[in-house]
């Protein structure tokens, strides 16, 4: 399985694999959900809302900031497993496709037996975000 991270202009410009594919959309809370061009090869797409935010110890987070959450994490491998038989790739955007996006196609390449590390020399993973994929997904196993 290949993992593509788009922006969001990128995939409402229209998303072209020679493979069949799925859609992991992530987005601001305040912002409309991505439009993804109905096209050949599309199977189905996710839509996820948190802003691209990390905790942090020393400092609490503004009232208005969503954080990824374990449940939104666990419907990420639920996604992906639903359709891991019938798919070659899994795009993964996010607003800037810089943080988020390349957060959750790491996790997924990790677990699925990639090189998770490209996504770490190429992009800034959200490691709240891959973390919690991460966790969630070894939660996931026992079910």
């Amino acid at each position: 399985m290949k993992f593509v991270v788009l922006d969001r202009e990128s995939v409402e410009q229209g998303i072209l694999l020679r493979s069949s594919y799925i859609v992991i959309s992530i987005r601001d809370p305040e912002k409309r959900k991505v439009q993804v061009p109905k096209q050949s090869g599309l199977r189905d797409v996710l839509h996820l809302a948190f802003h691209d935010a990390e905790p942090a110890s020393n400092m609490a987070l503004p009232e208005n900031i969503t954080l990824m959450t374990a449940g939104q994490a666990s419907q990420v491998w639920e996604f992906v497993r639903k359709w891991e038989g019938e798919i070659g790739t899994v795009v993964v955007n996010c607003e800037q496709g810089a943080s988020r996006s390349p957060a959750v196609a790491a996790a997924l390449c990790r677990v699925y037996g990639g090189d998770e590390m490209c996504f770490f020399r190429e992009y800034r993973p959200n490691l709240h975000v891959y973390r919690l994929m991460l966790e969630s997904q070894q939660g996931d196993e026992g079910e």
